[in-house]
């Protein structure tokens, strides 16, 4: 089977980086979780205060939320730079290799003959910036991976790519 040939930036020789807008897509998605958690703390701390029968906060009623809200938001611009440093992926003859993690580093190697599936999704927020996600599913449910943060055009590039490198005409 022939193989088109993809775009320059899609299936590259050497490791790639995920698009730049995958920062914004993990910033706004641990942005409402920072969110949720500082709303949590603001409404613990108005029960708290309400009760007659509790004993008082430290501070003021409020610190605690702006304290929580404050390191939120350190974390929602830190993380996502971390984490798009530490991602990176690669398409070799023989294997799809994903490379990331912020603490823990993990190296996957998927070998093509293994692949059983690949799906293409794409939230709302990705949708919105141009971006999909790679899904390659696998027959041991352990080795299934995501490859977040590529562009839309370079997402069906990539899964026809690699659908070709399996010997097979489909995902099936």
């Amino acid at each position: 089977m022939e193989v088109a040939t993809p775009a320059p930036g899609a299936v590259a020789e050497g490791l790639r980086p995920l698009h730049p807008s995958q920062r914004r897509v993990w910033q706004v998605g641990w942005g409402l979780v920072a969110l949720a958690v500082t709303a949590a703390t603001l409404a613990a701390e108005v029960v708290a205060a309400s009760l007659t029968d509790a004993p008082a906060l430290p501070g003021p009623t409020g610190s605690a939320t702006v304290v929580v809200g404050l390191a939120g938001a350190g974390l929602v611009w830190w993380l996502p730079r971390l984490a798009y440093d530490a991602w990176r992926y690669e398409l070799t003859r023989s294997t799809l290799e994903l490379r990331r993690g912020v603490v823990v580093r993990s190296h996957t190697a998927i070998p093509y003959f293994r692949v059983q599936h690949i799906d293409i999704t794409r939230s709302p927020i990705e949708r919105a910036l141009g971006l999909s996600q790679l899904v390659v599913r696998t027959a041991a449910a352990t080795t299934d991976a995501r490859l977040p943060g590529i562009a839309v055009a370079d997402a069906e590039q990539l899964r026809d790519v690699i659908l070709a490198r399996t010997g097979r005409d489909d995902a099936v």
